[in-house]
């Protein structure tokens, strides 16, 4: 008597990925991507090293993606859309309740402190490194950079109205400028490899706060005698 059969189960051959597996796929073929891209350069990277790296074949990173500029293109939107909504989460001070200083220093702390990562360092390094071919990479950069400073912008607005800065320039401008002299330094470091330690980064901020705060610090008002 024949002993009765086994109900093999379904294998998942090759190409043939299951739901766990399909789920996962795009985070790795961009996780892959991204890793390649800091480490070779753009130039460096092929599609068929991707593929390897993530464990996917030519056949399956093709099928999402037409060249190597898509796939970049689709690195950097993903890393931007998590870079922004950390931030969002983590800086939530509103200007009207804080003081300048306070405002300004915990929102650049912030911004050295993500640069500290290796993947926000490596995303401005293949930015600055491929902007000037990619104008999705310079509005990418613009955009972001561009949130940290309207928001500056509009805290300084709402300061001067309170009579705690007093400044006659574009607001813009003025932000632009603070953001420049408390994250460049910040940046290009991380961007080159020699990142700021966190104590170098508070010590930086602190004395880049002190001399912008001096320029627009706000006079005290004199009352006038009456004669009598």
């Amino acid at each position: 008597m024949r002993a009765p059969k086994t109900k093999k189960k379904p294998r998942v051959g090759p190409g043939r990925l299951s739901a766990a597996q399909a789920e996962a796929l795009p985070d790795r073929l961009l996780d892959a991507a991204f890793g390649h891209f800091t480490e070779v350069g753009y130039e460096g990277a092929t599609m068929d090293q991707i593929a390897k790296r993530a464990g996917a074949s030519t056949k399956t990173l093709y099928s999402r993606y037409g060249n190597k500029a898509e796939i970049l293109e689709a690195v950097v939107m993903r890393n931007v859309e998590r870079t922004v909504a950390e931030h969002l989460r983590f800086f939530a001070l509103n200007p009207e309740e804080v003081e300048p200083r306070d405002y300004l220093y915990k929102l650049a702390i912030q911004i050295g402190v993500a640069n500290l990562a290796d993947e926000t360092a490596g995303l401005v390094r293949i930015t600055f490194s491929e902007a000037y071919r990619f104008p999705v990479l310079r509005r990418l950069y613009r955009e972001v950079t561009g949130r940290a400073i309207g928001a500056i912008a509009r805290a300084l607005v709402v300061w001067r109205d309170q009579d705690k800065v007093d400044f006659r320039e574009d607001p813009e401008v003025l932000a632009a400028l603070c953001f420049g002299a408390l994250t460049d330094g910040m940046r290009i470091r991380a961007v080159l490899g020699d990142p700021m330690s966190r104590s170098e980064l508070e010590k930086q901020v602190s004395a880049d706060l002190d001399v912008f705060l001096r320029g627009i610090a706000a006079q005290p008002k004199v009352k006038k005698r009456t004669s009598k």
